[in-house]
């Protein structure tokens, strides 16, 4: 019996996918990631647009063209949105956000006993949804993921308490739930990757359920031989004790600060709980500790509250704090949230023509950063190989192309841009 697992959306999904995959080879299946052809799948959804709900239902179709005669277990925050949704041909089963593992663990299980499964009705589908749902009080504790690439990815937390108005993964995930530093050094020490990722729903919110927090889980982890690297936060985790810590530790000079607009009556309408102001003081706080940091950012563009006045605001505002990258989404109308509820939506001209200006701001900013890297001496992780050099990243997460060998952490200098790629490397110093 041939297991695929295959995930979409975020670096969450992606640690919880590689847990399912250890669990299966726990129990002695036959498991790897990836759309190959296989006699069960297991599809790890994303809702966090309307587009991932798309995206996560037409994967269904992919894999009946691989094999027709394949059973489909469906998982994760799309399904958990809308179970009923996936009562399609071959899907034998649907759960939810929490659990993951264990359900399907206990759904092959079940599988490999009996072949006599029909498409569930829209009432079991609903029921097993449910029962995944993120609302535990604990966090769920799975099996160690096994990396099969060279960055792995460690979970700390699940759950978001911070119900912005745009946003349905809280009414998915449930609330925060933090997960011990002990599991969480037992895990890092049993990596070989040379390089981790912190990562969750909201690790800003690291350990408050616990009596600990972030800053504590990182002094924690300073030993950690392996380069290590923050996933999002938000910009209320910054401060002194938290770069005081990443300094000593080696931490990796990137901060992915979410800010989703850069007006203030903007992000008063998405519940956002900060300013413009309170915000680019932790951008100047940051480089004050790292003046060569990469800080890049999520920019929602077109919330229905967005006048053209307040989009200049925020354009204004991106090119202030003066990003190394940013990653522009228009806004996805969420059926659940407040601002769903409360808001109508901007035409999709408007939408188009501001996503398109912020997306010039956005480029211009990059090839600002990198200019200011020229001829720097950094420590690339290469990863991969692409257009005929092989590529990997600079601790602050400057894309870099080179001759270097594959596998090996090498210090390059900088020399030249690739474009609005990345930059060149070269191994002669």
């Amino acid at each position: 019996m041939n297991i695929r697992v295959i995930t979409l959306g975020c670096k969450v999904n992606q640690c919880e996918s590689a847990s399912i995959v250890a669990t299966l080879k726990l129990n002695n299946y036959s498991a790897s990631a990836g759309l190959e052809p296989a006699d069960i799948y297991i599809l790890n959804t994303c809702s966090v647009t309307a587009e991932a709900d798309k995206k996560s239902r037409q994967y269904i179709a992919k894999m009946r063209k691989l094999n027709p005669d394949c059973k489909i277990i469906v998982i994760g925050c799309s399904s958990q949105n809308a179970p009923q949704k996936f009562a399609m041909k071959n899907v034998i089963a649907v759960g939810g956000t929490s659990n993951k593992a264990d359900f399907t663990l206990n759904t092959v299980k079940s599988l490999s006993k009996s072949n006599d499964y029909s498409i569930l009705s829209d009432r079991v589908l609903y029921d097993n949804a449910m029962s995944g749902v993120g609302n535990c009080d604990k966090y769920d504790y799975g099996e160690y993921p096994v990396s099969d690439k060279t960055r792995a990815f460690i979970k700390i937390q699940d759950g978001c308490n911070r119900f912005c108005t745009y946003c349905i993964i809280p009414y998915l995930r449930g609330r925060s739930r933090s997960r011990s530093i002990e599991d969480i050094i037992g895990e890092c020490e049993r990596i070989e990757s040379k390089e981790i990722v912190i990562t969750g729903v909201d690790i800003s919110n690291y350990g408050y359920d616990i009596s600990s927090d972030l800053t504590m889980l990182l002094k924690a982890l300073s030993g950690v031989k392996a380069r290590k690297r923050l996933g999002s936060l938000e910009c209320e985790a910054v401060n002194e004790s938290l770069l005081d810590v990443m300094v000593q530790g080696g931490y990796c000079p990137h901060f992915h600060l979410s800010l989703q607009s850069g007006d203030n009556a903007v992000l008063k309408s998405m519940n956002r709980r900060y300013d413009t102001a309170y915000y680019y003081d932790k951008v100047k706080l940051i480089r004050q500790y790292f003046p060569l940091a990469g800080i890049t950012t999520d920019v929602i563009v077109g919330f229905p509250t967005e006048t053209e006045d307040f989009f200049d605001n925020c354009c204004n505002f991106v090119r202030d704090c003066a990003f190394s990258d940013v990653h522009v989404f228009p806004y996805s109308r969420r059926i659940g949230t407040i601002a769903a509820k409360k808001y109508g939506e901007l035409s999709p001209e408007v939408v188009k023509h501001r996503v398109n200006k912020l997306l010039e701001i956005k480029n211009d900013l990059r090839t600002q950063f990198m200019t200011k890297n020229l001829n720097t001496i950094a420590p690339v992780y290469i990863e991969d190989s692409e257009g005929g050099y092989n590529v990997g990243y600079t601790p602050n997460y400057i894309k870099v192309y080179s001759r270097a060998r594959c596998g090996d952490i090498v210090d390059l200098r900088l020399t030249k841009l690739n474009g609005n790629l990345g930059m060149f490397g070269d191994e002669s110093l």
